[in-house]
């Protein structure tokens, strides 16, 4: 009875003892880990700051699961499997960091270049202001300009100013406009149809003789009859040719002459640059200049 009990204490001692070396049943840490994992996997976060750290958790648990799957220690792949659920909510963490500093940097990024903006539009409009004050002063200028008088230039000599010759390239004498001459003549007018009424002239004298031939007698009474006749001539002459008079009208014509010359407009060349003077009188083949090329007299 003894050696029976002894027997059976062995082989209870044998089955613990292969028990502990062998995987008894389903881990529950091997759930957890894939419940955080598959967390971590829907998390946009980890995908774009921690793939690393996922892919390591990803990477334990799948290495529980082969152990399990073999019949490793029980011990063994609890381990790995509690190791995959930390790496899991690691990977959780150090993307939600990363994920708040990205956007503390962005955030900081945006406040820069905001005050970036602020100052260039301060310089813009700074920059405004100078060139409406640039152009006022421009335009107070030119106003100062146009009302002052001009003034000639003074070609005269300087004390002991050395002087050059400059060739004379071209002359060109400028004159003012052309003048008139007008006066005032008599001009006959005649408002009818040109030219002398014959019929009108003929009946005018025949009505003309007769009446002067009724006006005194003897010599007297022939030369009231010529003078009848040519008057009557004349007026009837004019009868239906219309009123012929004279009146005042003035006529212009252009000076035949030539116009005097304003003044010559002088073209030279000094050290390889041009220049332009204008002068009373024409010049020579040369021009006296000084070391600027100004001209002098």
């Amino acid at each position: 009875m003894f050696g029976k009990s002894a027997t059976f204490a062995v082989a209870l001692a044998i089955l613990a003892a292969s028990g502990c070396a062998s995987f008894p049943g389903r881990d529950p840490a091997l759930d957890d880990a894939r419940l955080s994992l598959d967390a971590a996997r829907r998390n946009p976060q980890v995908a774009m700051y921690a793939s690393a750290e996922f892919d390591q958790a990803a990477a334990t648990l799948r290495q529980a699961d082969d152990l399990a799957a073999n019949g490793g220690q029980y011990n063994d792949v609890h381990q790995l499997a509690v190791l995959a659920n930390q790496r899991a909510a690691t990977a959780q963490d150090v993307a939600r960091l990363r994920s708040e500093q990205a956007a503390l940097v962005a955030q900081r990024t945006a406040t820069d270049a905001r005050i970036q903006a602020d100052v260039t539009q301060r310089q813009a409009a700074a920059a405004q202001l100078q060139a409406a004050e640039a152009q006022r002063q421009a335009d107070q200028a030119q106003r100062l300009a146009a009302a002052a008088p001009a003034g000639a230039y003074d070609y005269r000599r300087r004390e002991n100013e050395p002087l050059y010759e400059a060739p004379v390239t071209s002359v060109r004498a400028v004159v003012g406009p052309p003048q008139q001459r007008c006066w005032v003549e008599r001009q006959v007018v005649d408002t009818g149809s040109p030219g002398i009424n014959v019929p009108g002239a003929v009946v005018g004298g025949v009505v003309g003789g007769i009446l002067g031939h009724q006006i005194g007698s003897g010599r007297g009474q022939d030369l009231a009859t010529g003078i009848g006749a040519v008057g009557g001539a004349v007026v009837g002459a004019n009868v239906a040719a219309g009123t012929v008079y004279t009146q005042d009208v003035q006529r212009c014509m252009n000076v035949s002459t030539a116009p005097a010359v304003d003044y010559w407009d002088v073209t030279y060349n000094f050290r390889g640059y041009e220049h332009h003077v204008q002068t009373t009188s024409p010049p020579g083949r040369t021009i006296l200049v000084n070391g600027q090329g100004e001209p002098r007299v």
